[in-house]
């Protein structure tokens, strides 16, 4: 133990309470203090590390029910179907279960909720499961939403004459969850709406209705109704008339990011991208990006300074490459692109070397010291639990060449599974059960408008972003490290 800590200061602060609670609240703290709570065999003092926490989750109360007194509590928030009967009927109705759950649950079970819950969607919805009857789902706002946010099943499709009573600030998630998730009858009601009256948010889903019922010139037009169109909207039109003044749109901004860069390609119009903005003029940066507590600082700074470029400066040093990039980003308000290059990976192989830098920048815009609100951690993000399955220390993540070894091992055997660089992408983001339920069987790469459409469609939010990033990344930074060859139109082109 002497040794860890020797090796690792900051496995001091997972194991001391005191002098991390001195530290400002923040995802960092909640890190190590998550951390103590698990090798702490102190009920008293992990019940303390809770309670101070910045953000407190469900992860927290499941480690803490490792003590017989906070066991009851964590069943309550978590309620199990094994334990239905045996917890508080209250837990139910205020804490929930998955309806994915809940319709699993066997028949004694759903009559003894449907005795016990006072009546609210909750009874409803076992009513739902108990008779198979799902005719009263969309024509309560509560029950509607409840279903169609959290139990997308084709067994409550159906056509829908009024909306009216979800057509409130949550509406686009209603439709989005009805595309995403496929159902026809419900998106066939959805196609009758009149699109004109609705948000630019909600038009996007509409749109991407008619896309998938390729009703193309519809679509086309709920485009071309959206107010405020971005960088997505006039790729999509572009796509839809094969006009150029859509495509201008596109070439006239000088952001790098999927859709621009595809357009870029197509006229052969180079971006301004810098890779190397260190000169070490600086002995010792302001900040040490190592340092987590480091990071924290800049952030705060970050958000107060007026006089970026002396703040970059003030940065100019290896130490700090990855914070100067930011503030040099905003400084020139995000008409330069920096690509930067730290000394973190080589590899003989400039396809997946390039596909680690392309995972770094998105991930961490390469700190080594971040921690993300579920605690990834380091440049590469790793999260603490494939961090440990892997054999490696969740302390010592803010180490370039720790956190890449451990990441660079993922990425591998995730290409040994998908070869696809964007699927690989998705699973890095999603997880590979993620990829092969949700993605792959719906994934397309030849047909109309295709791999575009498919992408738009990935279910998670987060992961369909972050594909369209990272591949753009790819495609850099192969270029940078001398592939001038691949292209996105190359790529996509399956």
């Amino acid at each position: 133990m002497k040794v860890v800590l020797l090796l690792f200061p900051f496995f001091l602060y997972a194991l001391e309470l005191a002098p991390l609670l001195t530290k400002p609240k923040s995802y960092v703290r909640d890190f190590y203090l998550t951390e103590f709570m698990r090798e702490s065999n102190d009920s008293v003092l992990s019940f303390k590390a809770y309670t101070a926490m910045y953000k407190q989750k469900m992860k927290h109360l499941k480690i803490l029910s490792k003590f017989p007194e906070f066991k009851p509590l964590y069943q309550c928030v978590n309620p199990s179907v094994r334990d239905i009967k045996n917890i508080d009927i209250s837990c139910v109705l205020n804490n929930g279960l998955w309806l994915k759950s809940m319709a699993k649950l066997s028949k004694s079970d759903l009559e003894y909720l449907y005795k016990n819950l006072p009546n609210g969607k909750e009874k409803e919805t076992v009513y739902a499961f108990l008779h198979n009857d799902y005719s009263k789902i969309f024509k309560d706002r509560d029950l509607g939403y409840y279903f169609i946010l959290n139990y997308p099943d084709k067994k409550i499709d159906q056509i829908i004459n009024d909306f009216s009573i979800f057509e409130d600030k949550y509406f686009k998630l209603f439709i989005k969850s009805a595309v995403l998730n496929d159902l026809p009858l419900i998106r066939f009601s959805l196609s009758k709406l009149n699109y004109k009256k609705y948000n630019d948010q909600i038009k996007w889903w509409l749109f991407l209705n008619e896309m998938k019922f390729k009703n193309y010139k519809k679509a086309q037009k709920i485009l071309e109704s959206v107010k405020n169109k971005k960088e997505k909207e006039y790729f999509w039109l572009w796509q839809l008339t094969n006009k150029d003044k859509y495509l201008d749109k596109l070439l006239n901004n000088p952001r790098v990011n999927f859709y621009t860069l595809y357009a870029h390609e197509e006229k052969n119009i180079p971006f301004d991208i810098r890779s190397q903005i260190v000169f070490n003029s600086i002995k010792t940066p302001k900040y040490d990006q190592t340092n987590p507590w480091d990071v924290l600082k800049f952030w705060d700074e970050f958000k107060k300074r007026e006089d970026l470029f002396t703040f970059a400066k003030e940065l100019d040093s290896e130490k700090s490459v990855a914070l100067k990039a930011l503030v040099l980003d905003k400084a020139n308000r995000f008409k330069v692109n920096y690509f930067i290059t730290p000394k973190m990976y080589n590899d003989s192989n400039i396809s997946f070397k390039a596909f680690v830098y392309a995972i770094a920048r998105q991930e961490s815009r390469f700190i080594p010291a971040s921690v993300s609100r579920s605690y990834a951690l380091g440049v590469m993000q790793m999260m603490p639990f494939l961090v440990r399955h892997m054999k490696g220390n969740v302390f010592n993540q803010f180490d370039y060449n720790e956190n890449v070894k451990l990441s660079v091992k993922h990425q591998k055997w995730l290409f040994s599974k998908l070869k696809d660089p964007l699927m690989v992408a998705y699973a890095y983001n999603g997880g590979i059960g993620f990829v092969n339920r949700k993605v792959l069987p719906y994934f397309k790469y030849t047909g109309k408008f295709e791999p575009f459409l498919s992408m738009e469609l990935v279910k998670y939010d987060e992961s369909r972003e972050y594909g369209k990033k990272v591949i753009a990344n790819y495609i850099i930074y192969s270029h940078i490290f001398g592939d001038k060859n691949i292209t996105l139109h190359k790529f996509l082109k399956k």
